[in-house]
């Protein structure tokens, strides 16, 4: 049975944009760089956490990896981990202060205790919880024996980049064969084609020096007067 498994979809044009292929940290993790006009960088993560009932030890290990990878993401880049975490994280806003938005749904689990710890610990901030919009909008994953939908699925990034994000929400599809539905996060971010290596062509420097020498300057004048009568 397949326990994980994540990746990255992008649109051809931005290929131009890569800096970093896709590098692969763990069955349940991986890493993408794009870069953006003045200079910047943004790092991405896909992330799929262990479920409620996967073992201490599995849920220790993801988020070990995680904090190793996301601790060897320069500040200044702007980051972003979207993918299953499988946790809730409730809506208490006043306990996670800037981490959840005051528009969360549900309530918080173990999971979702690990999930806002690893948060505060790295300044993210969850932004499925930050726009104010119908709970069916918010809802990404349903549950197999009470049909309830919860939040499950999250788009993370760090909260001095809040205000780069325009919505995160819940894409509903009239049918799907999934029971976890698509987000969506609207980001205003300015991607710039990496730079190319090209080797000039070295202009050829002529000795003109020698033209002092009356015996060369003669050869030249013959060599030059045969090559325009060849041309004729």
């Amino acid at each position: 049975m397949r326990h994980g498994g994540v990746g990255f979809a992008i649109r051809n044009k931005l290929m131009t944009s890569v800096c970093e292929s896709p590098c692969t940290i763990s069955s349940r993790l991986m890493r993408f760089q794009l870069n953006l006009e003045g200079g910047r960088v943004v790092t991405l993560f896909s992330c799929y956490a262990p479920t409620l009932t996967a073992t201490e030890e599995e849920k220790e290990q993801f988020y070990d990896q995680l904090s190793s990878a996301t601790n060897t993401v320069p500040f200044k880049h702007q980051l972003f981990m979207i993918g299953d975490l499988n946790a809730r994280v409730g809506k208490d806003f006043k306990v996670w202060n800037k981490i959840l938005g005051h528009h969360g749904i549900g309530n918080e689990n173990a999971n979702g205790s690990l999930l806002l710890e690893f948060c505060m610990a790295h300044s993210l901030v969850v932004t499925n919880t930050v726009f104010q919009q119908a709970d069916k909008y918010k809802g990404s994953w349903m549950h197999p024996h009470s049909g309830h939908w919860h939040l499950t699925d999250f788009v993370l990034t760090r909260q001095r980049d809040l205000c780069n994000i325009g919505l995160t929400r819940v894409m509903r599809a009239t049918t799907s064969w999934s029971d976890h539905r698509m987000v969506r996060t609207s980001v205003f971010l300015s991607s710039k084609a990496a730079k190319r290596t090209h080797r000039a062509l070295r202009m050829k420097r002529f000795n003109v020096a020698k033209l002092n020498d009356e015996t060369t300057c003669l050869a030249l004048q013959e060599e030059l007067d045969e090559a325009l009568q060849c041309s004729w």
